[in-house]
């Protein structure tokens, strides 16, 4: 899930920028760390949720997301479209190879984005719907045609369907794409290449000699992952890494005096959320899939105390799932979820929810009690402070929830078992709502999917599928406003706070444009940034 920040805008000066403004130190060669507590979940581009930071790495796209409000030319160096909006064409570049020397033409473009619909890949597929066919007219000219015009051609569909190189992939059944995890997975057209990589330990990317932009900004980009937060932050102190993306909360009063490290923070697409398991074909118990109980819940939550506590102010009060970044596509109408405890319990009593036995914990209409696991993953010690406030609130409505921390690939699993009752998550997204809106449809409920609720509305998809044609902003706007009234009403997902993006880096080595804060790693590498002389 990538990060932006404004609805996207094609802007022409940013590939000035992009190509033009890099002046790194010639003293090779040249090394950039960065720190985490969690490199990737699978080297797999067609299953993969997370480590999109180093997958804009390896891989190219037609178009490419540019600082958070911006799109770009990437493999693609312009477009066009008929004047029915039904066929796009575009103008590939000349002379761009893949990273083990094989040509990365239109041919291996309309290939990629074929494979990726007839094999329905799970993290991509639901970008490339409406397109009835791509072709190569010739080695630099592709042709997508459409069903119907969309509304998001160039600021969404493409963003993410990496070009990937037949060769490697054409053969591998269907069946076994998603568990395909040779090192070969990584071979693109991007600007590095992964040399090494120890799954919990390190990942070490080296420029590609061939990248068609010309030289990477720096040498090699060594991924280093750490056990917790704190030993995150130590290793930026003391200089054992460079930069860290996504700094944890809980360590900026460590370093946010420091005169070596520069922090950088802006509100971006970012929030988090609790996850209800509202199918019944999970395990949930019954009493959750009770609107009444999921909307006391909701009233439960004390918002500003996660706020100040988890997040150190570095956040807003979450509502709707269209978070505030995403401008006219944010509805207002929804309005400010309160705290409050009261009602929480007055609704609960009216419902018939109550604590027959005295253990200060209400029962179901089938007697057994309101308790339900809550979990959060163990990538960021706010996490746990989060389903704590959470706990405490609905201890005060007689509800039973212990919280509980797993590892991220453990909570993965348990999602795509529906094989939980409440988990807590941080997500990033696109600034065109397309995916986010894809993410509550029914076909994403398969494995590998993004729908981590279990939410399945015929409604709502109809929905869905209306404003991915609506070419009218105004018509798109009301549609997406309406899908957000239904998961507000419907509450698949409590929407605890929109969350700023923070990055920090050693300024006595490395300058960075502070955009990178809401940028995606390559963005943030290729424009505003220099290595120190001398460091």
């Amino acid at each position: 899930m990538s990060i932006f920040k404004r609805p996207f805008q094609l802007c022409i000066v940013l590939i000035i920028a992009l190509v033009g403004s890099v002046t790194v130190a010639q003293d090779s060669p040249s090394k950039l760390t960065v720190g985490t507590t969690y490199i990737i979940d699978v080297l797999n581009p067609t299953t993969s949720l997370y480590g999109y930071a180093q997958k804009g790495l390896f891989y190219e796209t037609l178009i490419e997301a540019a600082d958070g409000a911006n799109v770009i030319p990437g493999l693609a160096e312009s477009w066009s479209s008929s004047e029915d909006g039904l066929v796009w064409t575009f103008k590939i570049r000349e002379g761009v190879t893949f990273s083990d020397g094989t040509p990365c033409t239109a041919v291996e473009a309309a290939w990629s984005l074929n494979w990726y619909i007839e094999t329905s890949a799970p993290a991509i597929v639901s970008y490339l719907t409406n397109i009835t066919a791509v072709e190569a007219l010739d080695p630099t000219t592709l042709q997508i045609t459409l069903s119907q015009p969309v509304p998001n051609m160039v600021t969404a569909k493409l963003l993410y369907a990496y070009i990937l190189p037949p060769h490697i992939w054409q053969d591998i059944p269907p069946d076994e794409i998603g568990m395909y995890e040779d090192p070969s997975v990584t071979i693109g057209s991007g600007p590095y290449v992964m040399t090494d990589y120890q799954p919990g330990e390190y990942m070490i990317l080296d420029a590609n000699p061939n990248y068609w932009r010309g030289p990477a900004p720096v040498d090699q980009i060594v991924y280093r992952e750490y056990g917790n937060e704190d030993a995150l932050i130590q290793a930026l102190q003391v200089g054992e890494v460079d930069y860290i993306y996504g700094v944890p909360f809980t360590g900026i009063p460590a370093i946010e005096n420091d005169p070596n490290i520069q922090i950088d923070s802006a509100l971006a697409n970012k929030w988090s959320e609790l996850s209800v398991n509202w199918t019944p074909d999970g395990t949930s118990p019954a009493s959750l899939h009770d609107p009444i109980v999921r909307k006391a819940i909701d009233y439960s939550i004390d918002r500003q105390q996660i706020i100040n506590i988890a997040y150190l102010g570095y956040a807003l009060p979450g509502n709707a799932f269209i978070t505030m970044g995403m401008g006219a596509f944010y509805n207002t109408d929804i309005g400010e979820i309160p705290y409050d405890i009261a009602q929480a319990n007055q609704m609960l009593d009216e419902a018939g929810y109550v604590d027959s036995d005295g253990d200060g914990i209400r029962e179901y209409s089938d007697g057994t009690p309101l308790e339900y696991r809550l979990m959060t993953d163990d990538s960021a010690a706010a996490n746990f402070r989060i389903i704590q406030i959470i706990s405490d609130g609905l201890a005060d409505i007689g509800i039973s929830a212990f919280p509980e921390v797993e590892s991220t690939d453990s909570l993965i699993a348990r999602q795509v078992d529906f094989d939980y009752d409440l988990i807590h998550w941080e997500w990033d997204t696109d600034a065109d709502p397309h995916f986010l809106t894809s993410v509550f449809t029914c076909a994403e409920m398969q494995d590998g999917g993004w729908n981590d609720s279990g939410f399945c509305s015929p409604e709502y998809d109809a929905l869905f599928e209306a404003q991915a044609t609506a070419l009218n902003p105004d018509e798109r706007k009301d549609i997406i406003w309406q899908m957000q009234t239904i998961i507000a009403e419907e509450r698949p997902w409590l929407i605890l706070a929109y969350t700023d993006s923070i990055s920090a880096y050693r300024k006595d080595r490395f300058i960075f444009d502070p955009l990178n804060a809401i940028s995606t790693m390559k963005w943030a590498l290729y424009t505003g940034f220099s290595q120190v002389s001398g460091s």
